[in-house]
This record gives structure tokens, C-alpha cells and sequence, in this order.
């Protein structure tokens, strides 16, 4: 990810019960982050342990207070992102996870509902350009 071991997150994200898995995605997963890029890091968390609206910032804060780093950390929690959003986040880097079977059936959740909506997406996008260009 940058100057912060794997070791250390896994640490971090192992005291974190409600976690199920934790991906890194963005200009950093796909190997174009800048100096001044932040990291982006999404969090699937147990459905019954959805947290406060503070608790991306709580982590982020964690992660960047443990690891020292500079760049920002922008964390997002995955059970209320929408499709195309998780969609690049599965594209990303799998950094963490706790429960393999949980993690499985989201990514093929997912994956599975992407590609029914992907035609739709299309023409939708067609469309939207069409009308920029009008």
C-alpha cells in the first residue's frame, strides 16, 4: 500500500470483531497514486454490526495514527455502496479478511449482480454522453 506493512493493517483490522474483510482500491491499488494521493480502503463489516455514521472516520483515524503515514485515509463501509461503486472496489486489492464465506458470497454477490446490470449501465452511459454532446 505504500510505506505501511501488511502485518501492521492485519493487526489493526484483527481487533476489529465486526469486520469481515478489507479491500484497498483506487489510484493506489491500481498503481497510480501520486505522492499527494490518499488511500482508499473499503470495509465489509457483519451485518449486524453496521456502526455509528463515525465509524469510517474512527478507523481511518486508527490507521493513520498507527501506521504514521501522511496520505489521507478514506474509508468506506461496503454494505451501502452501490453496485458500480463495489464493483471497482472488488477490482482493487483484497487486504484482510476474517470469514472467507461471508467474503465469498458478497464478491459473488456482487459480481453476479453487476453483470446482470451491466447492459443497462451501458445505455444508460450511452445516453447520458448523447445528451452532453447535444
Amino acid at each position: 500500500m505504500t510505506d505501511i506493512s501488511t502485518d501492521v493493517l492485519e493487526n489493526i483490522f484483527s481487533r476489529h470483531d465486526e469486520i469481515i474483510a478489507v479491500y484497498l482500491f483506487g489510484s493506489r491499488a491500481r498503481g497510480y497514486a501520486r505522492n499527494d494521493s490518499d488511500i482508499d480502503i473499503g470495509i465489509l463489516l457483519s451485518d449486524d454490526k453496521l456502526g455509528s455514521g463515525l465509524y469510517p472516520v474512527q478507523i481511518a483515524r486508527e490507521l493513520k495514527n498507527t501506521c504514521k503515514t501522511k496520505q489521507d485515509i478514506d474509508v468506506r463501509i461496503l454494505n451501502k455502496g452501490t453496485l458500480r461503486f463495489l464493483h471497482q472496489v472488488l477490482k482493487g486489492k483484497l487486504l484482510f479478511y476474517r470469514d472467507d464465506k461471508k467474503r465469498i458470497e458478497f464478491e459473488t454477490s456482487v459480481i453476479s449482480k453487476y453483470l446482470d446490470f451491466k447492459p443497462i449501465f451501458y445505455e444508460y452511459d450511452r445516453m447520458r454522453k448523447l445528451r452532453v454532446l447535444q
